[in-house]
């Protein structure tokens, strides 16, 4: 299935604007063939009527609901959408009247084809809650919510796990919220973790040069806390060619090496950008990743090590960085980030002037209303390892 989402998404990035401000477009085109991935037939009246409509009473007239999804013929979740571009905050309404209807449903979906919004009735029951508990943007978000999604499917789907799932994400996300109270900008939970360990009067100044190193701390104690829960708890999923394989064995993580390079280059980049911009990172099979300390999401560059030509990927246009880096081997390999080839992974420090405008980038949109930054352009990042990125056919992508 990961395969396929894939697919789905290189879907979402071609067609999104072919269909932008045309609802039957995007229903067509970006809604429907993500339920048929999960195994949904949309033209099969026993699960899945389109334009549904409940009786609400004498007096009140409701619009239909564009699908309610059915199992043993009474509704299981409801799907509201509307076209690429629009702002879904205000049709919420709309669907928790029709989630209040039918008590066997307990899951609104509400979505323009880009944005994804996932409801349920964690705080009263067959009341849907205000906020989703989980959202997914196709184009910004690096990896599509695999476990949510699988739980979708239509031959797993149970309304227990999705409600259990909902409440942990719930949970998770009031902590996250709380945690990024606590470390911006208060500086109380700073204060509290470090003393034990800071033998200087802690000073602000002391207090700030920990912020970025505390949020790293923590984002690796979340990674090694998932690890073992899923080395605890396999989870099983059909192979490519039927076979079982367990996600949580111990070679698919080992996989994942952060070598002294990239860690020397991490305090590279650290320096360049200064403590007015803090980072964090996380390394992935492909690439080492340096991020907004806020969310692992907000990347601000991606390093390419261990390869003949080292590369740095960051999310501005050609343009923009041939003005502050001229001479260099650039490449765009997709709209909205610059490739730059090196000789060795020591040039980064000639690229202060880049990094810094990166960051201040992501920060930026990151710092506008949550609608305003869903709908910018960040994607996967490109991909180095294709022709266009003056990198060698023959170079592995990665390590």
């Amino acid at each position: 299935m990961r395969e396929a989402l894939q697919q789905y998404v290189k879907r979402v990035q071609d067609l999104a604007e072919h269909v932008r401000g045309n609802e039957q477009a995007t229903k067509q085109s970006l809604v429907g063939p993500l339920f048929t991935l999960l195994g949904y037939d949309l033209t099969d009246p026993r699960e899945c009527i389109p334009e549904h409509r409940v009786d609400f009473g004498p007096g009140r007239s409701v619009k239909p609901i564009d699908w309610a999804f059915l199992q043993n013929a009474r509704p299981i979740f409801f799907v509201e959408a509307k076209e690429v571009g629009k702002k879904l905050a205000s049709y919420d309404e709309q669907l928790a009247d029709y989630f209040a209807k039918a008590p066997e449903a307990r899951l609104g979906i509400l979505t323009n084809g880009v944005q994804w919004r996932f409801f349920t009735d964690v705080v009263n029951s067959n009341i849907m809650d205000k906020e989703p508990f989980l959202k997914w943007d196709v184009l910004t978000d690096e990896l599509p919510p695999f476990d949510f999604l699988t739980l979708l499917q239509k031959t797993q789907f149970n309304t227990q796990l999705i409600r259990t799932f909902a409440e942990r994400k719930r949970a998770q996300n009031l902590l996250v919220a709380e945690l990024n109270r606590l470390l911006e900008p208060a500086s109380e939970f700073v204060r509290l973790a470090i003393a034990n360990i800071e033998t200087r009067r802690v000073s602000d100044k002391v207090v700030d040069d920990w912020k970025p190193v505390l949020a790293n701390a923590i984002s690796e104690w979340a990674r090694q806390k998932t690890l073992s829960a899923v080395l605890e708890n396999p989870i099983r999923h059909e192979g490519h060619e039927g076979q079982v394989q367990k996600l949580g064995e111990p070679a698919a993580l080992n996989r994942v090496e952060t070598t002294q390079e990239e860690l020397a280059c991490y305090e590279l980049v650290r320096r360049l950008l200064g403590p007015s911009r803090p980072v964090a990172y996380e390394d992935t099979v492909s690439y080492f990743k340096v991020h907004l300390p806020e969310r692992h999401t907000w990347a601000m560059c991606r390093l390419y090590l261990g390869r003949k030509r080292p590369l740095v990927s960051v999310p501005l246009h050609l343009e923009q960085v041939q003005a502050m880096a001229p001479g260099l081997a650039l490449s765009s390999p997709q709209a909205g980030w610059t490739c730059i080839t090196l000789n060795t992974s020591g040039e980064i420090e000639h690229l202060g002037e880049v990094l810094r405008a990166a960051w201040d980038s992501q920060k930026e949109v990151r710092s506008k209303t949550p609608d305003d930054a869903e709908r910018e352009p960040n994607g996967a990042g490109p991909d180095p390892s294709s022709g266009e990125a003056n990198v060698e056919a023959s170079e592995p992508n990665g390590r």
